[in-house]
């Protein structure tokens, strides 16, 4: 009996440490394999189809594997292994089988509005004749004489002086509050223009500044896109306006001007061009900057300084 409940408690804990390391395997592999994105377009104005994107999620040798075309109807598949878990190809047949319904609903339509109206031009001939028949009844109503009471109470009104002068007061009195109003929201603008100024001035912003700005660059620097490239042909139809363009291409330059290319069009507005991103994103690098941000006590301080909370 031993021998037996001590192999059947073996085979439960060896089945218990694979799941385990399974586990383990499962989140190494989310937290240090990158996720690869690919995303690329062009604009090509006298195309048939002048606009052109597509873009690529993939995870693990494509175990995971997103894409995104347009102008395909903006087409979206998920697939897990060779399984497609979400697709927007459905909703396009739905949408397509929807049109079909929509113009055979169309033409019934069409048949109905034309008997509505043969209705409604009957409708609108009969309230014709009625109403040339009552126009002799109202004309009878408008020469009946007006009586003597309206003339007196008409001529009972208070005088215009005193209403004038009251309007005069009311307005004078929501002057002043609006003024007192403007004065006291100036002084708490100010109040809390200072209040901030000396957080920003405080110790503790600047550790929390150099610690979180520093791991956040850092981590900029691991999403950003390791490769980029673009060639465009960029015009307003304004030589100015197209020189600003370039001006701001060149400050840039030193940032993106072996990547990017921009050929001026001084002469007509034309936007045209193509582009080419690819980068990864680790998971691990995303959650340990964003344990060392959150539990940063400086950081936490300073956060409830500016919600007020320990002013």
């Amino acid at each position: 009996m031993l021998t037996v409940l001590l192999s059947i408690l073996k085979i439960i804990g060896i089945i218990l440490l694979c799941i385990l390391l399974l586990i383990l395997v499962i989140l190494l592999l989310v937290l240090f394999v990158p996720v690869r994105y690919r995303i690329n377009g062009y604009r090509k104005v006298n195309d048939d189809v002048p606009v052109r994107a597509s873009a690529r999620i993939t995870w693990l040798f494509h175990i995971l594997n997103i894409t995104f075309r347009y102008p395909e109807e903006a087409f979206i598949r998920v697939r897990i292994f060779c399984f497609t878990v979400f697709s927007t190809q459905k909703s396009t047949d739905r949408k397509q089988a929807g049109k079909k319904k929509s113009k055979k609903e169309e033409t019934e339509s069409k048949k109905t509005v034309a008997e509505v109206k043969v209705i409604s031009e009957k409708k609108q001939e009969a309230e014709k004749t009625e109403s040339v028949k009552q126009e002799p009844a109202k004309e009878e109503i408008k020469n009946t004489p007006v009586p003597a009471e309206e003339k007196e109470e008409n001529s009972e009104e208070k005088p215009a002086l005193l209403k004038f002068i009251r309007k005069l007061f009311a307005i004078l009195k929501n002057i002043k509050y609006t003024i007192r109003k403007i004065c006291d929201k100036i002084k708490h603008i100010i109040k809390n223009i200072r209040y901030y100024i000396d957080i920003i001035k405080s110790d503790s912003f600047k550790n929390a500044w150099t610690v979180c700005g520093g791991k956040a660059i850092l981590l900029l620097k691991s999403i950003l896109p390791g490769k980029l490239t673009g060639n465009f042909t960029i015009g307003t139809g304004d030589p100015a306006s197209t020189a600003q363009i370039l001006s701001i291409w060149g400050i840039l330059y030193p940032l993106i001007g072996n990547h990017i290319n921009i050929v001026p069009d001084f002469n007509n507005s034309i936007i045209e061009g193509d582009f080419f991103i690819q980068g990864k994103i680790t998971v691990f690098k995303v959650l340990k900057t964003a344990i060392i941000v959150y539990f940063h006590k400086d950081l936490r301080r300073v956060i409830r300084l500016f919600k007020k909370e320990a002013a």
